[in-house]
């Protein structure tokens, strides 16, 4: 096999995972709409939805009340793998 056939059938094997990126999975800031599961003094477990199924995250940070089992839309921001919370909304 070719150096450019080579390339090429790494560049192809790499096509289906970067469709399926999910945003909490890169550093930098991302808005998701989650279901909260539970919250703690710090942190906030929720569910979120994708095409892949459900994932659950873990965010450090705090909302406002009794906020189990409601959804909401959060606007995070991940550095050096922690998912930190900087705002968020409840979706009705």
């Amino acid at each position: 096999m070719s150096e450019a056939e080579n390339t090429r059938a790494v560049l192809r094997s790499q096509e289906p995972n970067s469709q399926y990126e999910l945003p909490w999975n890169r550093e930098g800031e991302f808005e998701i709409e989650a279901l909260i599961v539970s919250q703690s003094k710090d942190d906030l477990l929720v569910k979120v939805k994708t095409d892949r199924g459900e994932n659950h995250l873990t965010i450090s940070g705090f909302l406002p009340g009794r906020v189990s089992g409601q959804r909401w839309r959060l606007e995070c921001l991940r550095t050096s793998g922690r998912i930190e919370l900087l705002d968020g909304a409840p979706l009705e």
